[in-house]
């Protein structure tokens, strides 16, 4: 009889343990889902909107590259191409990405006691144009920024360190840039409602 209650009482706390644990899955899907939450791979443009073409100064840029390989993450395809290579029939339903330059700061955060740079703080940007259509275009800018800290005994390492951190930068420079094309499509689409009317 104790062997039966034992393996009541046993069932009956697996049973409570498992309906705690549907409660608290069920209460976090639910905020997740009211505080706007979307997963970081999801569509970033409209379903008709799946070419992108890449732009830079010089055919392959490090950004470009970036973004070409960031780009099928979000379901989209990338074109690099160069400027004189495009004519307005490639630019139905898609996108055009023009990038400036990137630009690369560093500023100084902490030094040895004995005068060298200890840490820098980086601040990675660039400028680029977005189009859609091949209409109004909207001009914007990206910054990601890191510290980085320096080491004068270590130069061979910390250079290609400094190597990883750029490449690093410019793919949260890439996500940016298109986590950002969404909301760019809906201001290009209310640019161009105003400049029809």
């Amino acid at each position: 009889m104790s062997q039966f209650l034992r393996n009541t009482h046993n069932m009956y706390q697996t049973n409570k343990q498992k309906i705690l644990i549907c409660l608290v899955l069920a209460c976090s899907i639910t905020i997740l889902q009211s505080c706007g939450f979307k997963l970081r791979g999801s569509q970033a443009l409209p379903s008709n909107v799946k070419d992108v073409y890449i732009t830079a100064d010089y055919i392959y840029a490090p950004l470009q590259r970036a973004l070409d390989t960031r780009l099928p993450v979000y379901q989209l395809q990338s074109n690099i191409v160069e400027s004189k290579d495009l004519n307005q029939a490639d630019m139905k339903n898609a996108v055009l990405i023009s990038l400036q330059p990137e630009q690369l700061e560093r500023r100084l955060l902490s030094i040895f006691s004995t005068g060298q740079v200890a840490e820098y703080e980086l601040m990675y940007s660039v400028d680029y144009v977005v189009s859609f259509d091949g209409k109004a275009p909207i001009y914007s800018n990206v910054t990601v920024a890191r510290e980085y800290q320096d080491d004068p005994d270590e130069v061979l390492a910390k250079s290609r360190e400094l190597e990883l951190v750029l490449q690093e930068m410019r793919l949260d420079a890439a996500d940016r840039i298109i986590r950002l094309l969404s909301s760019q499509y809906s201001q290009s689409r209310s640019l161009n409602s105003t400049d029809g009317n």
